[in-house]
């Protein structure tokens, strides 16, 4: 399902601003379009976020369109902002190009306007969300690498806090088990969730069907506009964590809030992040094992003493342990304790 275009249109007239509603919003279903009458609410809108595009008058009584150009200038530097104005003129648009205005637009007679504005708004809204991806990416990259670099201090918490932040849900959970019969382990939360999540993840009736990929990467989410459900999760992203080559458990990341589906590059950072979780169990479950093919071989020693001398109850005992040295699982406790090295 494709993303919504949030817009933001400002006017002082609710008669016109909720006929270019109607207009735009009829030429491209994908706008989400939110009507502000007053431009101090307009700001107050930019500062929820979730806005792709700002369009405003110019000739408003509180607040003229530059004045809440350079307010929104303040608040969010790149996000497009479109001038709408009967009444423009090259003194108006030079302050307008000034004060970092994305485009400026002179109303005009007839609906072709109207297929204009909506082109330009889609194109910057377009722009924005690319460059947005693209920051986003480096960020991440960014702040995976120095988690990398710090591994020796950054336990299991920090994957999931990073996965979480990257992909702006509010949980992030690592689960140990497969085919269902799964435990949260370690677990991740953004302030307080509605409903448990000790026992199994909880979703929202409303949920979309899950899309599963070559990797056995698992997504799943509800319709952008859904409301964050009271009941269970709307969106989801797993990723399966292998130690060794048997399939360990799952790490996930969820939200209450619908959104549009999981980009490419998120399902990869959601594998990247699961596959470097693996490397590191493997490699400390590798550890483990070396320690029991270490105690396994004093133990041998000991059964040898005890053969010769003929303690058959000693000689079980010490064959008893050794089996259980060499056919040890890997550690339920990893995933809690284990410091990323």
């Amino acid at each position: 399902m494709a993303a919504s275009i949030r817009v933001l249109l400002v006017d002082d007239d609710p008669s016109l601003a909720d006929l270019m509603a109607n207009q735009l919003g009829e030429l491209r279903e994908e706008f989400s379009i939110r009507v502000e009458t007053d431009p101090n609410e307009a700001l107050e809108a930019v500062d929820d976020g979730g806005i792709d595009c700002v369009v405003s008058d110019y000739h408003m009584p509180e607040m003229t369109g530059l004045e809440l150009l350079r307010y929104v200038r303040q608040m969010e530097p790149d996000i497009p902002f479109i001038l709408f104005t009967a009444r423009g003129s090259e003194e108006i648009a030079s302050e307008a190009v000034s004060e970092g205005v994305t485009d400026y637009f002179r109303k005009r007679r007839g609906g072709e306007q109207w297929r204009v504005l909506a082109n330009r708004i889609e194109n910057a809204a377009a722009r924005y969300r690319a460059e947005a991806e693209a920051s986003r990416r480096e960020a991440a990259l960014r702040n995976l690498a120095r988690t990398v670099i710090d591994s020796v201090s950054t336990p299991v918490e920090g994957l999931l806090s990073l996965g979480s932040e990257t992909l702006e849900t509010e949980y992030g959970a690592f689960l140990q088990g497969s085919d269902g019969n799964t435990e949260v382990v370690v677990e991740s939360v953004e302030g307080t969730l509605p409903f448990p999540t000790d026992g199994e993840i909880p979703f929202a009736d409303d949920i979309g069907s899950p899309t599963l990929d070559d990797s056995g990467t698992v997504a799943v989410t509800a319709d952008a506009s859904a409301e964050p459900s009271e009941d269970g999760f709307n969106s989801y992203i797993g990723a399966p964590v292998y130690v060794g080559d048997e399939r360990y458990g799952t790490l996930c990341f969820c939200s209450r809030r619908g959104r549009g589906e999981f980009t490419g590059w998120e399902r990869a950072f959601v594998e990247l992040l699961a596959d470097w979780l693996g490397h590191e169990l493997t490699s400390e479950w590798a550890r483990d094992r070396e320690e029991a093919v270490r105690s396994a071989r004093s133990r041998l020693e000991a059964a040898h003493a005890a053969l010769e001398s003929g303690d058959e109850e000693g000689l079980r005992a010490e064959l008893e342990a050794i089996e259980e040295l060499l056919e040890r699982d890997p550690p339920s406790a990893v995933p809690v304790s284990v410091e990323l090295s």
